[in-house]
């Protein structure tokens, strides 16, 4: 990161998180001969004391205790300009903001405020000098996710984007976290030049490839690609499409058809406190052990024959079934029950903790994708049982679309695609909206073929085999995972 850096003479450098001063420490290991000054802002008492007591008499280095993101009297310009000529961090992110935090971040920010690292690098690119050059280790989630549109947009139209270093999480002793990975991003502060091109780099094995890296040696890489500012600006949603080919960003940003197009996508239902209302078939069921057992004889299985369902139960009985997350492919059994009589669903709509969202679409068939990534997306039916938010709800607009849009996504050619759209840990209901549909009635009828041969003779990896074959052919995308 220092080397990517590039301290020069006269250079003002910013930490606006020091932390235990190891980037500082690096700067002036590896700049020892050069003129410059060190900025670092720490907000615990202790560490900024430590870092005053191991800089003491450097008049490089000033040491200031304070929250970067709420300090008043760090204004973004000096002297009508923005004063810092490199910035280098390793911002907070992952953590737990209270109300009253997301409140006061709002105000000064606005937008989405709940990644506080996103927000430092909104400040810092604030406070870099035209032409100056920023350097972070910060999750790799702004790149796809739709909550970090605008910043994207921001970033990719007023910097110009040097590289982008995508590593596992988990070389880094106790960072490893499950809904992403890390990257280390390089950028300076300029409009980006016609023809400008962003390195995207992936490294897998060992945190010692970093080292080759910074060298300039990218034949270590397990995957490296440069590819045009401007282009991932026009992607949708401003995405850089991590993984993608030249074809598959084609499909993703020029599909006459998507998924949301043809299918309502909604999110499930959430008790607010499963552990309380929601019980197990029995203890063999994953992830039962904290939850009661639904005893039978108060199971309502007839339930959709019940009066004004959404209002509960009125005939005594007090569960019905609910799908949970998991991989399921076609067909998914029931496992779990969910309190259901009438004054405790009159508890979920008045809850804050609960949500009773997307209620128009409980007790509908439709086709179930759990929300929790797996290395190759499944899909099964509904079979109109109520879902919970671990499932996202597709619900096909025509019926022709029914068999179709279950089969593709059980395939690999949408898992591909859909790796590219959002690479990170989820598969929430916005991305598999912009999922590219290629409908052929040939094909159609195909599908309806090897569905209707499954539900006979329930050999679910001959199905997919032969899903795959149409789908493959459809869509002609290299590298489908096995």
């Amino acid at each position: 990161m220092v080397t990517r850096l590039d301290v020069q003479n006269g250079d003002l450098i910013l930490e606006p998180c020091a932390g235990d001063g190891v980037f500082i420490d690096k700067i002036v290991t590896l700049s020892k001969n050069l003129d410059f000054k060190i900025d670092a802002f720490e907000l615990n008492p202790i560490a900024a004391d430590n870092l005053r007591g191991r800089y003491h008499g450097d008049r490089r280095i000033k040491v200031k205790e304070t929250d970067t993101l709420h300090d008043a009297t760090l204004l973004p310009i000096f002297n009508g300009r923005p004063c810092y000529s490199k910035i280098i961090g390793n911002p907070p992110y992952g953590a737990w903001l209270d109300y009253d935090e997301r409140g006061s971040l709002k105000k000064l920010y606005g937008g989405y405020v709940k990644e506080t690292y996103t927000l430092f690098l909104r400040k810092c690119l604030d406070l870099l000098k035209e032409n100056g050059r920023l350097v972070f280790i910060i999750p790799d989630t702004f790149l796809a996710l739709h909550t970090h549109r605008d910043l994207r947009r921001t970033l990719l139209e007023n910097t110009r984007i040097e590289e982008i270093l995508l590593m596992p999480s988990k070389f880094f002793p106790g960072v490893n976290f499950g809904y992403s990975n890390l990257c280390i991003i390089s950028f300076v502060r300029a409009y980006p030049r016609r023809g400008h091109k962003v390195r995207i780099v992936h490294i897998e094995n060992s945190v010692r490839d970093l080292y080759q890296l910074s060298e300039g040696n990218y034949h270590v890489a397990n995957h490296f690609e440069e590819i045009l500012q401007n282009e991932i600006l026009a992607s949708l949603d401003c995405a850089f499409l991590i993984g993608a080919d030249r074809k598959i960003r084609k499909l993703i940003n020029e599909s006459e058809l998507t998924l949301g197009d043809i299918a309502e996508c909604v999110t499930g239902f959430y008790s607010g406190d499963d552990k309380t209302f929601m019980s197990a078939r029995d203890h063999s069921v994953r992830g039962s052990k904290n939850h009661n057992i639904a005893p039978p004889s108060i199971v309502e299985e007839d339930f959709l024959s019940q009066e004004d369902l959404l209002s509960g139960l009125h005939n005594g009985k007090k569960y019905i079934p609910i799908l949970k997350g998991g991989k399921s492919v076609f067909i998914k059994p029931t496992e779990w029950f969910i309190q259901w009589d009438r004054a405790t669903v009159e508890h979920y709509k008045k809850d804050r903790k609960s949500r009773f969202q997307n209620s128009r679409f409980y007790f509908r068939e439709g086709i179930g994708v759990p929300m929790v990534k797996t290395k190759r997306i499944s899909a099964f039916l509904l079979e109109k049982r109520l879902f919970d938010q671990s499932i996202v709800g597709i619900f096909p607009k025509k019926t022709i679309y029914w068999n179709y849009l279950l089969a593709f996504l059980n395939s690999d050619v949408c898992s591909r695609i859909l790796n590219v759209i959002n690479h990170t840990a989820n598969n929430s209901a916005n991305y598999l909206k912009k999922l590219p549909i290629i409908y052929r009635h040939e094909a159609a009828e195909k599908i309806d073929h090897v569905l209707k041969d499954f539900w006979v003779s329930k050999q679910t990896e001959v199905a997919i085999k032969r899903i795959n074959s149409i789908f493959n052919s459809l869509y002609k995308i290299q590298n489908i995972p096995p």
